[in-house]
C-alpha cells in the first residue's frame, strides 16, 4: 500500500520505542459508554421542531401535518422522554383527534384546515401508544392505542382478492383503491396484534406482504403511490389519482425501511430485494423515476436511509452503514423537518429495538423482540444505536483461546499473544515487532461477531511481521488455530486504509451475525509530531 514506512530514520526509530506501542495498534476499541445514537438523534430532532407538543414543519410554511405528530411520538417514545410524550398526545388529541379517534391531517394557523385522516399517521400514532403505555407503564395510553388501531382498521382497511389492505384515507375505499406502499408498516401490525389479539391485523400484514410482492414484481423499485383492486389487480401509479409518472421519491423511500425493520424474514426479504434496483454511487439522488434514474439533482436523508435499510436486508452491512452515515451528514449538512425525522427514525428502526422491531443493523447476543423468530434476535441498548460495538458482547461459545496465527498468501505463520486496551481507549500493540496479537476483550476468532487481529507494519531496523498485509486480495485464506485443537478458518473478502483520526469504528465493529476477523496494522506517512502512523490497513475475513 503506497505511503507504508519500511524503515524508520534513526530519529523515528526513537520516537518509536519511547511511545507506548499503541502507534501500530489499529483502532481505538468502541467507546461502549458514549452517547445512544438513537435518544441523540431523537431528542435532536424533539428540541429542534416541537413546540410545546406541536410538531412544527419549519421549512414548510410552519404547519403541523398528523405524520409529524406520529413521528413526534415514536421519537419521544425513542428518547424515553415521557414528558414531551405526554405534551405531543395532549396537543394531538386537543387539535387534532376526530370524534372517530383517527387524526385529522393538517393544521395551519390555530386551525385543522383539512380533516381527513391518513393511515400512516394513525397507525404510527396507534403502535407508538401502545409502546409507551408498557414502556411507562400507562395503561392509559395503551388503550388509547388500541382504539386508535381499531378505528383504523375499521374506516381505513379493505378486503381484496389479495388479502386486506391498508388504505391512505377514507377516501380510497372504492375499488381500485388508491394505495401507498411506503403507508404500510409490518412491525406496528406486530405490536398492535399482540395487544389487541384483533385478527385483521395479521390479515393487514399478509395482504400488504402480497401487494409489496406484487409490486415489486411488476417494477424492481416501489413508487410513491400504486393502485389495488378488489379482485386482487396490483398496478403502479404515478400519484394518488392514478396520474401521472410512477417515481421512487419521499414516499416510496420508506417502503424499505419499514419492511427491513420486520421481525417477518418474508418482509426482510421484500426490502433486500430493492437494494439491487437502486443505484450503487455514493450519491444517491433524492428522487428516481420508475426505472431508478435521478431526476434531481438535490441529496436528502431519507434516500440513504432507504437503501441503508435495502442493503442492510440484503446481507450487506458495510453498504447499510455507509450510507447511514451519508444520511446523518446530509441531515446535518441540510437540515429540513422530514430529513431530520428520518434521520431519527431509521437510527431507531434499523439500529435499535426500543420500538420493537426486529433492526437489521443492531448489536447481535440477546433475546429478539416480542414476534422475533426464537434464537435470531438482536441486543438492545446503546451500542448499536450510538454507531459503537463492544467486541465483548457476545458471550463466547467456547473457552478456547486462539494459539496459532496463518495466512499463507503473505508468509505469515505465527503464534498469537493476547493483546489488552490501553489508558487511551487504543488496543495496546505487541512489545515484540514480530509478534502478532488478538485483543482479549473482544470476540474470540471462530465465534460470532468480528474478532480483532493486530500487529506491527515495521521496527527500527525494517520490516515487521505484517509488512506484507496490504498485498492480501479477496480470497486469501486465514486460519487461526486454538487451544482446543480446533481452527477457524476465513477468506479474505476485502481491504481498506482508514485515517486513525477518522476511524469508521461504526462500520468495522460492527455487529455480523458470523464469525468474522478484522486484520490491523499501520498504514499511511509517518508524524515524528505525533510518533504515530496516521492511517491504519484493515483486512476484512469472513468464515470459510
Amino acid at each position: 500500500m503506497t505511503g507504508i514506512r519500511t524503515v524508520l530514520s534513526a530519529g523515528a526509530a526513537a520516537v518509536a520505542v519511547a511511545l507506548t506501542l499503541t502507534a501500530c495498534a489499529g483502532p481505538a476499541e468502541p467507546d461502549t459508554e458514549g452517547p445512544d445514537r438513537t435518544v441523540e438523534t431523537a431528542s435532536a430532532f424533539l428540541s429542534t421542531y416541537v413546540d410545546d407538543g406541536r410538531v412544527v414543519r419549519t421549512d414548510q410554511g410552519g404547519d403541523t401535518v398528523s405524520e409529524g405528530q406520529a413521528y413526534g411520538l415514536l421519537l419521544a417514545l425513542a428518547a424515553g422522554d415521557e414528558e414531551q410524550f405526554d405534551r405531543i398526545w395532549s396537543w394531538t388529541t386537543e387539535n387534532l383527534q376526530r370524534d372517530d379517534l383517527l387524526l385529522a391531517w393538517r393544521w395551519e394557523d390555530g386551525a385543522v384546515v383539512d380533516e381527513q385522516p391518513a393511515s400512516d399517521a394513525d397507525l404510527d400514532a396507534a403502535r407508538a401508544l401502545v409502546l409507551a403505555g408498557d414502556a411507562f407503564g400507562r395503561d392509559d395510553l395503551r388503550t388509547e392505542g388500541i382504539a386508535l388501531g381499531e378505528a383504523l382498521l375499521d374506516d381505513m382497511t379493505a378486503e381484496t382478492a389479495v388479502g386486506r389492505i391498508l388504505l391512505p384515507g377514507p377516501w380510497a375505499t372504492s375499488s381500485p383503491h388508491a394505495y401507498n406502499p411506503s403507508y404500510a408498516s409490518p412491525a406496528a401490525y406486530a405490536v398492535l396484534s399482540e395487544a389487541s389479539d384483533d385478527p385483521r391485523w395479521e390479515e393487514l400484514a399478509e395482504g400488504s406482504r402480497a401487494v409489496t410482492s406484487a409490486l415489486l414484481d411488476a417494477n424492481p423499485l416501489p413508487t410513491n403511490w400504486a393502485t389495488v383492486a378488489a379482485d386482487g389487480t396490483v398496478a403502479i401509479a404515478g400519484a394518488a389519482d392514478g396520474q401521472g409518472e410512477p417515481g421512487y421519491g419521499y414516499d416510496a423511500t420508506r417502503t424499505p425501511i419499514r419492511f427491513a425493520e420486520s421481525c417477518e424474514p418474508a418482509d426482510r426479504a421484500l426490502a433486500g430485494r430493492i437494494a439491487a434496483a437502486l443505484p450503487a454511487d455514493d450519491t444517491l439522488a433524492a428522487e428516481l423515476d420508475s426505472g431508478a434514474g435521478a431526476v434531481t439533482s438535490d441529496q436528502h436523508a431519507i434516500a440513504y436511509a432507504a437503501r441503508a435499510a435495502s442493503s442492510a436486508a440484503d446481507g450487506d452491512r458495510d453498504a447499510a452503514e455507509a450510507d447511514l452515515q451519508r444520511m446523518s451528514d446530509t441531515s446535518a449538512s441540510t437540515p429540513t423537518y422530514y430529513g431530520d425525522a428520518w434521520n431519527a427514525l431509521a437510527t431507531a428502526m434499523l439500529t435499535d429495538d426500543v420500538l420493537a422491531g426486529c433492526p437489521p443493523l443492531e448489536e447481535s447476543g440477546s433475546a429478539a423482540p416480542a414476534g422475533a423468530d426464537s434464537g435470531t434476535g438482536s441486543a438492545s441498548g446503546t451500542g448499536a444505536a450510538s454507531g459503537f460495538q463492544d467486541p465483548v458482547a457476545a458471550a463466547p461459545a467456547s473457552t478456547a483461546t486462539p494459539v496459532h496465527l496463518s495466512i499463507p498468501a503473505i508468509g505469515v505463520e505465527s503464534d498469537l499473544i493476547g493483546l489488552d486496551r490501553g489508558a487511551d481507549g487504543w488496543i495496546e500493540a505487541p512489545t515484540d515487532f514480530d509478534a502478532v496479537g488478538w485483543y482479549e476483550g473482544g470476540v474470540l476468532p471462530g465465534e460470532v461477531g468480528p474478532a480483532v487481529i493486530a500487529a506491527h507494519v515495521d521496527s527500527p531496523t525494517g520490516p515487521a511481521v505484517f509488512f506484507d498485509l496490504p498485498k492480501l486480495t479477496a480470497g486469501d485464506t486465514v486460519s487461526v488455530r486454538r487451544s482446543d485443537g480446533t481452527t477457524a478458518d476465513f477468506v479474505v473478502t476485502g481491504l481498506q486504509t482508514v485515517e486513525k483520526d477518522t476511524f469508521p469504528t461504526a462500520s468495522i465493529y460492527a455487529p455480523v451475525p458470523t464469525p468474522e476477523l478484522r486484520i490491523v496494522t499501520c498504514a499511511g506517512a509517518w508524524d515524528p509530531e505525533t510518533g504515530h502512523y496516521v492511517d491504519n490497513v484493515v483486512v476484512t475475513a469472513v468464515a470459510a
